[in-house]
């Protein structure tokens, strides 16, 4: 009850309305498409408010609905609302590029992700070029201790960054030994490995570091495709030649 009653005493409140806009549209932002369901379990919203403010975001643009799917999706006015935070694209276009040209020489889907609070959060994908589809993840954020790229980036940080990380994210000494033994074989190996059986059978993924701090290159593919040999003699230094190209466009300059 109680929560019905605060929605409905901000209801009119203009910073009230602006925060629960704002959050459906980091909800809706951080997965391709959405069901009302999905955004009321994400946001712990009323169901009415959501149904309340999609409608809303919809007569003004930044959202669209599939008649067919009953889904939802935010649109690329939403680009508008961080314009003035893009100060660089030219940056994107040349990591981009980076991934563009990764799809041609090894075929896969690969995405690039940063770090994200204490998430992983794809910045930029290469699925539309890559000649392969798969299945993907609907969802852009992914735990930092629960996935490949999560492990690959902690490998590569400073011992005192990636400790103030750490104590941040476990919740036991136990975990926290677990981990570090977890971070120092991707290190020692130069990647992190992970089977993806939510996705289907046989899907895993393998991740690079982005140097200095810059984030993790993410490869999905089929295991029982891609052999253990080709995937660390052929794809890997691929992906890492990748890395190195997005970690020099993050600085504004890309190799020739």
């Amino acid at each position: 009850m109680k929560h019905a009653d605060a929605d409905d005493t901000l209801r009119d409140s203009p910073s009230g309305a602006l925060a629960r806009g704002l959050a459906v549209l980091a909800v809706m932002n951080d997965l391709e498409t959405v069901t009302v369901s999905r955004i009321v379990a994400e946001s712990m919203l009323p169901k009415a408010t959501v149904v309340r403010l999609l409608q809303a975001l919809q007569a003004e643009g930044y959202v669209a609905r599939d008649a067919q799917t009953m889904t939802y999706r935010v649109t690329p006015k939403v680009l508008s609302l961080s314009r003035a935070m893009k100060g660089n694209n030219e940056i994107e276009g040349l990591i981009q590029v980076a991934l563009d040209l990764l799809a041609e020489e090894i075929k896969w889907p690969a995405e690039y992700l940063v770090i994200d609070g204490l998430s992983m959060l794809i910045q930029s994908n290469n699925r539309e070029r890559a000649p392969i589809k798969l299945k993907l993840f609907e969802r852009r954020r992914f735990p930092l201790l629960g996935s490949a790229a999560g492990i690959a980036f902690l490998s590569s940080i400073p011992d005192g960054e990636r400790m103030a990380i750490l104590r941040r994210v476990v919740s036991s000494d136990e975990e926290c030994v677990r981990s570090k033994s977890t971070i120092t074989a991707a290190a020692t190996k130069g990647y992190a490995a992970r089977l993806l059986t939510e996705l289907g059978p046989n899907m895993a993924v393998a991740s690079v570091p982005v140097p200095d701090g810059g984030g993790a290159l993410s490869l999905v593919h089929f295991n029982d495709v891609v052999t253990q040999e080709h995937l660390e003699t052929v794809i890997l230094p691929k992906l890492r030649d990748c890395a190195l190209n997005i970690a020099s466009a993050l600085k504004g300059i890309y190799p020739q």
